[in-house]
């Protein structure tokens, strides 16, 4: 899969890494700036600004949430932070509904920009990478930003039922379509007319 990078600031690409000390100061204003919009609480990011090394260290670590193995990644161009990526080793019934293997957020100011798009090409090969072969992903059925994100991704629509959108995106080579060696020259459902039909209808 091939996916284009947005533009860059003084040509240097933003990578999708393990959480790091290096933009503190960008991730902390970031996610004010998602919580404000959600308005979710800020009172962990009190925290993190006082011990912002050991956050880093702890987001580094493998853990658990949703009930699976995760790992925590933040796109970043040092010292900007410019959004996060989740990535769920496996799925249980609530993330087979809604979330699956990967979830990721841009911070306001760096939307619209092609970063969800380069996100999710990133977290694909990862994945790959680390020997997936096909991820779930998610969105809400009124989210067309979302789903033109995973489409552009090779996502292919599985089903959409209660407001989500499912999509699995191979992450193996997928085979050639086999040519038939004998294709039959009329197709079930074609009309051939005859010459005396072809007169009949002038």
């Amino acid at each position: 899969m091939t996916a284009g990078h947005p533009d860059t600031d003084a040509g240097r690409l933003p990578r999708l890494d393990l959480p790091t000390t290096a933009v503190r100061d960008s991730f902390l204003a970031g996610e004010r700036a998602i919580c404000a919009e959600d308005g979710t609480p800020t009172a962990w990011l009190d925290e993190a600004a006082a011990d912002f090394g050991s956050l880093v260290e702890r987001r580094r670590a493998p853990r658990y949430r949703w009930g699976v193995p995760v790992t925590e990644l933040w796109y970043v161009r040092e010292p900007g932070y410019l959004g996060t990526v989740m990535i769920r080793h496996e799925l249980t019934a609530a993330l087979r509904h809604d979330g699956g293997h990967v979830g990721y957020h841009v911070v306001p100011r760096y939307r619209g920009q092609g970063h969800a798009t380069a996100m999710l090409a990133a977290a694909c090969d990862r994945c790959r990478a680390d020997g997936m072969t096909r991820l779930l992903v998610t969105c809400r059925t009124s989210n067309v930003a979302s789903r033109r994100v995973i489409e552009v991704n090779g996502g292919v629509l599985d089903n959409q039922a209660s407001g989500i959108c499912r999509f699995w995106i191979p992450l193996l080579p997928q085979p050639a379509p086999v040519p038939d060696p004998d294709p039959d020259p009329y197709p079930a459902g074609a009309f051939v007319a005859s010459p005396s039909a072809r007169i009949a209808f002038r």
